[in-house]
């Protein structure tokens, strides 16, 4: 059979939640040391640390900033289950009450690690670009807008039997993700986060199997010459917290609604559901 466009491989984001590690819970971090002038959350934003602080360490994220303005790190849990990443982060211009930063990111995710289906198992390798820039409204107000892009690309054989179908949406796309924040004293802010995806396109070198039943079998590579290689879902969410900043201890706390997003390889979900968050972490 010849599939159209709109066949596409089914269990795949959370099959790469899985093997990304689902602690990756809505990962977007506290401040460095107190909510400050010089401190700052650093992610949805174009900030990274400064001062003295060059470290962070916590459950989902580990990273160093060097001179204030390149952060270089890691997500950790997925490390349990063999799936490397890296990322880096420059702040490459401050102007005025603006700050403005690039950001790259690289997994790489071999299911067959905790998936067990043998050598055909999918591989993918997800590389992410982003575009952020912070405003400064006023001393405790500022807004954060973020331009992410996903690159995916895999390879091996999907078979829902062995996958159980779940999941669907998790192709190259793009994104916008907004972070109003709002510091009601020096340890807490409020944090307002929402994310829509304004795209999603079928990867057209894609060589995925996905096989729904006995009989049926859909090639994604022939499915990306369809006429709908460019989908537009509307898949969003939104997502109040509350995060506290000490002296080296920051917590995060909060729960939205909508499309699910999965820190890091950022794979939205279909389905709209409640949204948990929550992060910790030390600076030093």
């Amino acid at each position: 059979m010849v599939p159209r466009s709109s066949s596409r491989p089914r269990g795949l984001p959370r099959l790469c939640a899985a093997a990304a590690a689902s602690a990756l819970l809505t990962l977007s971090g506290a401040a460095a040391a107190y909510h400050t002038d010089d401190d700052h959350i650093t992610d949805d934003t174009a900030w990274t640390l400064t001062g003295e602080k060059w470290f962070r360490l916590g459950l989902f994220k580990g990273s160093f900033t060097v001179a204030d303005r390149l952060e270089v790190g890691t997500y950790v849990l997925p490390w349990a289950a063999l799936a490397p990443s890296v990322f880096a982060k420059v702040r490459f211009l401050s102007l005025g009450p603006s700050e403005w930063a690039v950001e790259g990111g690289l997994f790489h995710i071999d299911t067959g690690v905790f998936a067990r289906s043998g050598p055909t198992a999918p591989v993918f390798t997800v590389g992410t670009l982003t575009i952020a820039s912070t405003l400064r409204l006023a001393p405790r107000h500022q807004l954060s807008n973020n331009l992410v892009g996903t690159l995916v690309h895999g390879t091996g054989r999907i078979d829902d039997s062995t996958l159980s179908g779940t999941g669907e949406g998790a192709l190259t796309n793009l994104q916008y993700v907004g972070a109003y924040e709002y510091r009601i004293s020096r340890t807490m802010a409020l944090v307002i986060t929402g994310r829509y995806r304004l795209l999603q396109v079928l990867e057209a070198e894609s060589d995925f199997t996905a096989q729904p039943d006995d009989y049926t079998s859909v090639d994604v590579q022939l499915a990306a010459r369809g006429d709908q290689i460019i989908n537009f879902s509307y898949a969003f969410s939104i997502t109040p917290a509350l995060a506290w900043s000490w002296e080296s201890f920051n917590l995060r706390l909060g729960v939205g609604y909508g499309n699910f997003n999965v820190p890091g390889v950022n794979f939205m979900i279909d389905k709209r559901t409640p949204i948990p968050e929550f992060d910790l972490y030390w600076t030093f």
